[in-house]
Order: structure tokens, then sequence, then C-alpha cells
């Protein structure tokens, strides 16, 4: 298959992200309790990563039943979009949790989107596309993984 270690370093990088949640939440032993969005954020960066984990691999097999790249690629990408509409029904499903809703165009006008683009490599069966839609679903737990940080402080030793 064409690109393979393409999606094999896809699916490294999603396993780091996950494992780097592991860390962040090793790191926070013995501080005050979490508050709700951060442990949001932390099982949605696992559960993103392992996510793409399994898209970047469930082309292989899919190949190795077809014997043909374009129907592989397709099938893929229509997976993605599937999932992307899974997380928009989930999220609408969320709203009672959130006392605000403007996070809510933030995160279902991308995934829109995003759904779109794999809806027409459904049509269009490019490696490319399927390689740029990965990426673009890498960026959501990463992007969690950086709010994460941000609102990490570690208490500091005086000098």
């Amino acid at each position: 298959m064409k690109d393979a270690f393409f999606f094999l370093s896809i699916a490294g990088l999603g396993m780091s992200v996950a494992g780097l949640a592991g860390l962040v939440s090793a790191f926070r032993r013995g501080e005050d309790a979490w508050d709700r969005v951060e442990l949001w954020r932390l099982r949605a960066i696992a559960r993103l990563s392992f996510t793409c984990v399994f898209l970047a691999l469930i082309i292989f097999p899919i190949f190795a039943l077809l014997g043909e790249q374009a129907t592989s690629i397709r099938l893929t990408s229509a997976a993605i979009a599937g999932l992307y509409v899974i997380e928009i029904i989930l999220a609408l499903r969320d709203r009672p949790n959130w006392p605000r809703r403007d996070w809510m165009i933030g995160a279902l006008l991308p995934d829109g989107a995003f759904g779109l683009f794999n809806i027409v490599n459904i049509a269009l069966g490019l490696t490319g596309l399927l390689e740029v839609a990965l990426l673009l679903r890498l960026v959501h737990p990463v992007n969690l993984f950086l709010l994460v940080l941000r609102s990490f402080e570690p208490p500091i030793r005086p000098s």
C-alpha cells in the first residue's frame, strides 16, 4: 500500500498524544481537585487520540480484504466522516452539562467542515486527502492538550 509509513506515523502520534494526557494527570497528583472542564479535556484527549490511532490503522485490514487502494481510502474516509457525525451528535446531547453555549459553535463548525471534507474524499478516493483528514483529526486532541497545559499551574518552590 502506498504511503503506509504516513498512516503508521499518524497512529504513533495519536498514541503519543494519549500518553501526554496520562503524564499530565500524573503530575497533578496531590494538587487541588480537578474541575469538570479539565477532566472532560483529559478524557477527550485520550478518546480522540485513540480514535485517531484506530482510524489511521483501519486502512490496513480494509486494504488487505479488498486489495484496492482507492476503495480502501473511500471506506476509511467514510468511517472518519461517520465519526464526525457521531461527535456532533454527542456534543449536542452534552449541551445541558455546560453553562455556556459559545463552545458549541467552536466545536460543531470545525467538525462539520472536516466531516464534509471526508465526504468529498468518499467520492474522490485520494490518498493525499485522507492524509490531510487524519492530520486534521489529530489537531483536536492536540489543541485540548495545549488547553490543559495552559490551565496547569504546579506549585513553585521559592528560590
